[in-house]
């Protein structure tokens, strides 16, 4: 994605809410740094209290923008729960070691009223915390500068193992194979299956690739429903047109889900971890019973002896055989 598109979109997410756009747009500008990724409105998944935003955020520092108005101020030690539990969560995802840390923006004064000075005070300093990060991660040679417009293939150069905190999508289930796996696919549908060449001569009979499509509003693809835990632990399966399903499992799977992004309206596959059935356990939810599928890994090897940059994408493909 072009960055001027990417900016457009992550900045304007906050456009009716008039102090949180003011925070997050002051501070993008005073850091004045285009290599740096800005994510406003961060999901944080929590299972227990439901979803969690963090106003900015900047994923390359793991540090949070919060904008305190009015309400903030009646609720001090909800807020101080809500900031462990981000604590927890996103330390957990974070590469670089670094533990969350949360800057607080207050556009209130004590008597509730909008109050400039404040807010410029706790943004400058908000801003100098950023930019000490910035120079202490570049002083370690740690930081990765932010480029949107690389190509999958440029994020896979040189890698040897792709985690679930890449992030990485890709557009086809063509494309996750071929760069992963070392295939050379023309075109791949099959949600379920074992890769040829170095995919199947590495794991043998112990592990499948799956590609499946996670239900978000409650309803069912081709006959299965498959719920993903809300801290992405667990992948709950219930086939829906009354097949009989074994109770264990032996071999692992690389789930690999189909996702869409409606912010920037993006959609493709994205690696979430291997995972292995748990026979002890079944998950009911709303009188539906459900196979459990737990996360024991979040990364797998990028196999096979072609380089990445050698390696097949449907749309180079396509391209081809104009």
């Amino acid at each position: 994605m072009e960055k001027l598109t990417y900016l457009a979109k992550t900045l304007s997410r906050t456009n009716r809410k008039d102090y949180e756009n003011f925070v997050i747009n002051a501070i993008w500008n005073k850091l004045d740094r285009d290599d740096i990724q800005p994510v406003s409105q961060q999901y944080v998944r929590n299972h227990e209290k439901g979803r969690r935003f963090i106003d900015l955020y900047f994923p390359q520092l793991n540090i949070g923008i919060e904008c305190d108005e009015a309400h903030h101020l009646n609720q001090e030690e909800a807020d101080k729960e809500r900031e462990a539990e981000l604590v927890d969560i996103l330390s957990a995802v974070n590469t670089q070691d670094q533990t969350y840390e949360a800057k607080h923006i207050r556009v209130c004064g004590e008597d509730k009223a909008p109050d400039y000075v404040l807010a410029m005070q706790d943004i400058d300093e908000a801003v100098s915390t950023l930019k000490n990060r910035i120079a202490e991660l570049e002083s370690r040679g740690e930081l990765q500068p932010w480029n949107p417009s690389r190509t999958v293939k440029e994020l896979l150069e040189g890698k040897e193992e792709i985690f679930v905190s890449d992030g990485i999508v890709f557009r086809t289930i063509t494309d996750a194979s071929n760069l992963l796996f070392d295939t050379d696919y023309s075109f791949q549908q099959h949600a379920f299956f074992v890769p040829y060449g170095a995919f199947e001569n590495e794991y043998s009979e112990e592990r499948i690739v799956w590609f499946p499509k996670i239900s978000i509003d409650g309803s069912n693809t081709n006959g299965w429903k498959n719920l993903l835990k809300e801290d992405g632990s667990e992948l709950y399966e219930r086939n829906v047109d009354g097949r009989k399903l074994p109770k264990e499992e032996s071999m692992q799977r690389v789930i690999i889900p189909y996702v869409y992004d409606p912010v920037f309206r993006t959609s493709g596959y994205r690696f979430i971890g291997v995972f292995e059935m748990d026979p002890s356990k079944a998950e009911e939810r709303g009188g539906e019973v459900y196979r459990v599928w737990r996360r024991v890994g979040d990364s797998i090897k990028i196999l096979g002896d072609t380089p990445i940059a050698m390696r097949r994408l449907k749309g180079e493909a396509d391209s081809s055989n104009e």
